[in-house]
């Protein structure tokens, strides 16, 4: 990429999680610098930010405190780093409410040169009160994961419709992938090699729905006996006692792997027949979806976030409305019974994934949305 194409950008994120805000910040900086941009990330330190923009050789500056009673002081840190070392910072890309507010006061306050973007990926609805309209007023482009988000900030800024960008994050095709040592790695995680597996890896919240999992699962064994039912990911508000008495309520722990924090969450999508996506809420940035069909998984999921826009009903997987555990069910049983049905849909998934969804769509749709934004006038 030639210099004059070059951007000077920061990402900046202040969460003390991992979660999807987080996740899409360091991508979405990722994915710029890969592709020869200058890329800083601005973050708190010995956060999972930090710790994973450090692990990918990102440039990051933990500079600012993200605090109330540091707020002074984090505008003259701005004020003082944007006038020397990054006075040519062409695109300042927030993440957080937080961040929106400090970084657009600094810009008024101090008359810096550089366009703002909000990424919004927030469960939570925009604050309608007169700051946070003038707030949002300023900012140059905003991009969101789902059509609901893009007509909120539409509805609220009244902007022309050019300013606000759909851009779904992307997937690492290279990692995420059809496996062929699938029994292996059904042995490696404790599951018989026979038999079919139907996954849902989540967060332990009661937002990702496992009660709605495992009361399909109840449905789904009793119509088809040779089935494992696996459930994966992090600590939250659910425990594994939560996790196990609802598969003994269920009827189907016997049948059951529960399993914590999996490094390789790839191999453990590589032996799933069905991947699927049980949440109530949530699901602004579904990356698990993604990485289901681009390992050629099939997806059952939930009516909810910007699942239905990752999933083709009917073509990829079934889409089923939230807490709908017997369509859920009949949904699972269908692709279980059907395994041209199955082999069809992975197919269909990996592909659209490797069309629409891929780390190099992702970064090229990126930085034609933030060009757009550095040309435009006003």
């Amino acid at each position: 990429m030639g210099d004059e194409k070059t951007m000077k950008v920061v990402e900046v994120v202040n969460i003390p999680w991992w979660n999807a805000a987080a996740e899409y910040c360091i991508s979405v900086a990722n994915a710029l610098s890969n592709r020869g941009h200058n890329v800083i990330v601005i973050c708190e330190k010995d956060t999972p930010a930090y710790q994973k923009a450090m692990e990918l050789g990102l440039e990051v500056e933990p500079v600012l405190s993200f605090k109330p009673v540091g707020f002074i002081s984090d505008l003259l840190t701005i004020k003082r780093m944007f006038r020397t070392i990054y006075n040519d910072i062409q695109i300042v890309n927030v993440h957080t409410a937080t961040s929106q507010s400090l970084f657009v006061i600094a810009k008024k306050l101090f008359n810096l040169r550089y366009k703002m973007i909000r990424t919004r990926i927030d469960l939570r609805r925009i604050k309608h009160y007169p700051l946070n309209k003038l707030s949002y007023k300023n900012m140059d482009g905003f991009i969101v994961t789902n059509k609901n988000d893009r007509d909120e900030l539409l509805l609220f800024t009244h902007l022309p419709e050019n300013r606000v960008r759909i851009i779904h994050a992307g997937v690492d095709t290279d990692k995420f992938k059809k496996y062929k040592n699938v029994q292996e790695l059904k042995t490696k995680f404790g599951i018989k090699p026979e038999g079919y597996v139907v996954g849902n890896i989540a967060r332990r919240s009661t937002v990702k729905g496992h009660d709605v999992f495992f009361k399909s699962a109840q449905i789904i064994h009793n119509e088809i006996k040779d089935v494992i039912f696996v459930t994966a990911g992090v600590d939250d508000t659910i425990s594994v006692e939560d996790l196990t008495e609802m598969a003994k309520q269920a009827g189907v722990l016997e049948k059951t792997r529960i399993l914590g924090y999996v490094d390789r969450v790839e191999e453990l999508i590589n032996c799933f027949d069905v991947g699927v996506v049980s949440s109530v809420g949530s699901e602004k940035h579904s990356r698990i979806t993604l990485e289901y069909m681009a390992c050629g998984v099939p997806v059952v999921g939930s009516d909810i976030g910007n699942i239905p826009e990752l999933v083709r009903d009917g073509e990829t997987g079934f889409i089923v409305k939230p807490k709908d555990f017997v369509g859920m069910a009949d949904a699972v049983i269908r692709l279980l019974k059907d395994k041209e049905l199955r082999e069809v849909f992975g197919y269909n998934a990996r592909k659209l994934v490797e069309q629409k969804f891929s780390i190099k769509s992702f970064a090229e749709i990126t930085e034609l949305f933030y060009m757009e934004v550095i040309a435009r006038k006003k």
